[in-house]
């Protein structure tokens, strides 16, 4: 996987399967309110508008594409963020709206969802709750429905953790056309040398060997918002050394990622780092498994 020479042209443009968008005149965001948790004592400097045109320009207009993941615009009806993001956008992009899979609205909230030729999935963030939630017989119940609607399921948790593994196996050996998308790098522990980044290697190779789940590299800042490119580099050959490598794509965590860095400087980075693989890898990260994963070649815009 480390041969160079590929006759594959690697261009400068990407596709970024993992930004937000925040309008706050129009959608309620209790998340990114100072009295509200999370209580970062950073979350002011990203609690503000953040629009299409903005992204664009801190791309220098290489990003080609994107997924919106929902941004808490409104979670007892998250339509209304699907919605207002097809009025405005004008760029080519695909939305991952809110859900609470144990809520007894979730049927009727997915089935609303999938009318809208711009959602492609739902995402529940499982975090430490993600054993109790995956075993839940309501969410195994949403997750089926979901995936007969032909809509994928973004997860957010520590993939170190065995039995939220174990309970998110079950879940998608029983739904063999369900397509699960692990988001922020599935977690990775800090300590590079620890056990617990040995089961996360681990866990990655189980749940990559379905076939049914990808990995966004994102979201670094999360755990670290200090984080350095040698640990990037460490834990992204890692995550590579457990998959296809078809199934990993980079991605921002826009607009949380200004944390640590300029947007442009983020790419800059991913494609640095990818350098030393194959061509066509390179080229599989940047802009196609964002394309397959969540169908952007069948895009929504502005109305």
């Amino acid at each position: 996987m480390t041969v160079k020479g590929s006759a594959v042209e690697v261009r400068d443009e990407w596709v970024d399967p993992h930004i937000h968008l925040f309008a706050l005149d129009k959608g309620r965001y209790d998340w990114l309110k100072p009295s509200n948790p999370p209580y970062w004592p950073d979350k002011s400097q990203i609690a503000s508008f953040r629009t299409e045109t903005q992204l664009k320009l801190a791309s220098h207009n290489q990003l080609r594409s994107f997924v919106h993941i929902e941004a808490g615009f409104d979670n007892e009806r998250p339509w209304r963020e699907v919605e207002f993001l097809t009025q405005h956008c004008t760029m080519p992009f695909k939305s991952v709206a809110c859900i609470n899979v144990t809520a007894n609205s979730a049927i009727q909230h997915i089935s609303k969802l999938a009318r809208y030729s711009a959602v492609v999935g739902v995402r529940h963030i499982l975090d430490d709750d993600a054993y109790d939630i995956l075993r839940s017989p309501k969410t195994r119940h949403s997750l089926a429905y979901l995936s007969e609607q032909g809509l994928s399921f973004d997860a957010q948790f520590d993939v170190s953790n065995a039995q939220a593994v174990s309970a998110l196996l079950r879940v998608v050996e029983s739904n063999p056309a369900l397509k699960v998308i692990v988001n922020h790098t599935a977690i990775a522990p800090l300590d590079i040398a620890s056990r617990a980044f040995q089961n996360w290697q681990q866990h990655i190779q189980l749940l990559s060997n379905t076939g049914q789940v990808a990995f966004k590299f994102s979201g670094l800042e999360m755990q670290d918002r200090n984080w350095r490119w040698q640990r990037a580099n460490s834990v992204f050959n890692a995550l590579v050394d457990a998959t296809s490598g078809q199934n990993v794509m980079f991605a921002s965590n826009y607009p949380l990622s200004l944390w640590r860095m300029p947007y442009v400087a983020l790419w800059n980075g991913f494609k640095h780092m990818a350098e030393r693989y194959d061509g066509a890898l390179q080229k599989a990260w940047l802009t196609d498994n964002a394309n397959k994963w969540y169908r952007l070649h069948n895009y929504a815009s502005c109305k």
